[in-house]
């Protein structure tokens, strides 16, 4: 069993899959998933040095997630004890606590340093297409950006671990084998397998694994959209065991990089728009560019209120 403190990391980027790996774990009576963490490591910089309180609790107050939490602030704490407070508000006795993160996993050794890490991997052109679908980008060749920086963060900190403090699974691998995978995940944090695991669906939105949602990509992506991807990310899903579509390899010229930063652009001006409504949506970009603090804090609340019920 974990020692206090040393919870449990599920690392991996956006749309990779950490939703349905965090039901799974949940069900697990020894294991307590709580979903995103996130905000415990935004603010530490990538040297270690750790946020200044006031600025660190101020940014907890506006982040939709953490109040999600009703964990405490104790502002008596120095910024490592506060992350460690959280961990024992979260903690139950007989369970390993698991945290989902999804960027920064080469800073958590400055708080967590014996932590164990659970690697998970999704196809970056199945990532990059999802993330047009949540209205984060306008096309693929910008949707695959936060999986390219997720994965080199976790290069980062594989440096740090030891032999047997992490494990990597696939998400294609889970859906396909969700047994056969969750099995290895008890065996890597020495529990047995629990069949609950598989129950999820009957306490969530989700449904049980569909072979249907992996490889989405082959069937709903255009060859230039793959080009694309493959040219950003080809050598880093090559040494993470994808294997490449076989198009030609290609160059993106200048003016097609200028195309697609405007698509880029106009689709997230519009999407935001349509979620949230021509005034809020420019009264909060509006109030940031001016500086206005006060002002765009109250406009962030109310966006975050509305995301909420994009939630599944």
């Amino acid at each position: 069993m974990n020692s206090l403190h040393q919870p449990v990391f599920i690392c991996g980027a956006l749309r990779s899959g950490s939703t349905l790996l965090h039901l799974m774990l949940d069900h697990h009576p020894n294991i307590k998933n709580p979903g995103e963490f996130d905000f415990m490591f935004d603010l530490i910089k990538d040297d270690g040095s750790f946020p200044n309180l006031d600025d660190y609790h101020e940014f907890l107050g506006n982040n939709r997630i953490f109040k999600a939490k009703n964990l405490v602030i104790d502002a008596s704490l120095t910024f490592p004890e506060l992350l460690k407070s959280f961990i024992s508000q979260l903690q139950q006795e007989s369970k390993i606590l698991a945290l989902n993160v999804h960027r920064n996993f080469h800073r958590i050794p400055y708080v967590f340093s014996d932590a164990k890490y659970i690697h998970l991997l999704r196809d970056p052109r199945d990532v990059a297409r999802s993330s047009i679908e949540m209205g984060w980008c306008g096309n693929v060749y910008f949707g695959v950006d936060h999986w390219i920086k997720t994965e080199h963060s976790w290069e980062k900190l594989e440096q740090q671990l030891k032999p047997g403090q992490y494990s990597t699974l696939y998400y294609e691998k889970l859906i396909e084998e969700p047994e056969t995978v969750l099995t290895a995940i008890c065996t890597f944090l020495n529990l047995p397998f629990s069949h609950q695991m598989l129950e999820y669906p009957q306490h969530s939105s989700y449904g049980r694994p569909d072979k249907s949602l992996i490889q989405q990509w082959k069937r709903k992506l255009s060859n230039r959209d793959i080009q694309h991807v493959e040219t950003k990310a080809g050598d880093l899903m090559e040494q993470k065991g994808f294997q490449l579509s076989g198009l030609p390899k290609t160059q993106i010229g200048l003016l097609e990089k200028i195309k697609l930063a405007f698509q880029n652009k106009q689709f997230r001006v519009i999407f935001g728009i349509r979620r949230y409504g021509i005034s809020l949506y420019a009264s909060e970009r509006l109030t940031k560019i001016f500086g206005l603090e006060k002002l765009h804090k109250e406009f962030v609340l109310a966006r975050q209120e509305i995301d909420k019920k994009h939630l599944k």
